[in-house]
């Protein structure tokens, strides 16, 4: 500890502790001297052959790693850990804190009651960990995954698929095309630009589409996914919104605003189940023909014999 002043530290053999305290304390460790850390109040990045960071204090500060496996401790503050090249192992604590992950041996912890807490991930493949409520595909991502927490996904702009798990999850596409899947809870669903796709499936609850995308020729798609087919879909109007809901249960996607003009529409509706299509131009003579009847009730999971009389020959004629 070299006190107050801008302080020249080396350690040499063994596993040194250095306190840094000032923007000019330099720390000088050579190669296969053993496991050394540094205990910081200040921003710092580790020099080489140094492999641990601890921040200390109180104060918003960040820790940035070097090339080798190192760990970083945040401090009760919300702090950057960044640990540079290699497979490292990021522990924020108490605060909001962000975590920027670039090789798929980084390994991010958090307790409960941790903060809020942001991982910005360069990978290909992001999966968040116990605790930890955000994620942001960077440069290269493409798979982002969220845990059981109401998790906010946002992908970058190269085409992404993200999956919230269960939580009631936001996530948010880019300019590519994104496949959007909330999965269990009740998830909210922003594609952006971009020919997105957005699933439901049972079990999955009420999620919500967001579309405002103008561009000409886009084809945003709504996408059932197995165990749901075209006669088991309920289309209503419910203020600006657009229902469909899979009959005799709770699971529906809402389309916000669907009535407020076509930039709000997603342009496809498919089934896995049969391998088929409604565009968005047909979709009111759905609403028009089940505006006729009341929803079939809890569990009933095919259309009663007096509504398929009236409707299975709509459903048919739209339904492609």
């Amino acid at each position: 500890d070299g006190g107050l002043g801008a302080d020249a530290m080396a350690g040499g053999s063994g596993n040194d502790i250095y306190t840094v305290d000032n923007v000019g304390d330099v720390v000088s460790e050579n190669l296969n001297e053993g496991v050394d850390t540094v205990k910081s109040s200040i921003t710092y990045s580790l020099g080489s052959n140094v492999e641990k960071l601890t921040l200390t204090g109180t104060n918003v500060i960040n820790g940035t790693g070097n090339e080798l496996a190192n760990t970083l401790y945040g401090n009760g503050a919300a702090n950057v850990l960044d640990g540079g090249l290699g497979a490292d192992t990021m522990v924020g604590g108490l605060g909001n804190d962000t975590y920027m992950v670039d090789s798929y041996g980084d390994v991010v912890t958090e307790t409960a009651g941790g903060g809020t807490d942001t991982v910005q991930s360069s990978t290909y493949v992001s999966s968040l960990g116990a605790n930890v409520e955000n994620l942001t595909l960077t440069a290269g991502g493409y798979l982002g995954m969220g845990n059981a927490l109401d998790n906010v996904i946002i992908a970058n702009n190269t085409g992404d698929y993200l999956w919230g798990g269960a939580g009631n999850d936001t996530l948010y596409g880019g300019a590519g095309n994104d496949w959007l899947d909330g999965s269990i809870g009740d998830d909210a669903m922003a594609g952006g630009a971009g020919n997105d796709t957005y699933m439901l499936g049972r079990g999955y609850g009420a999620d919500t589409v967001v579309e405002n995308d103008t561009t000409a020729g886009n084809c945003d798609v709504a996408r059932f996914l197995a165990g749901v087919a075209a006669d088991q879909l309920w289309f209503r109007q419910a203020a600006n919104n657009l229902e469909v809901s899979i009959i005799g249960t709770t699971d529906k996607l809402v389309i916000q605003d669907w009535y407020m003009g076509a930039a709000n529409h997603v342009e496809q509706f498919t089934t896995i189940d049969g391998g088929k299509t409604l565009l968005d131009s047909n979709v009111q003579n759905l609403v028009n023909a089940m505006a006729a009847f009341a929803p079939p009730v809890a569990g009933q999971t095919s259309l009663p014999p007096d509504y398929q009389t009236s409707l299975a020959p709509v459903i048919a004629a739209n339904w492609a």
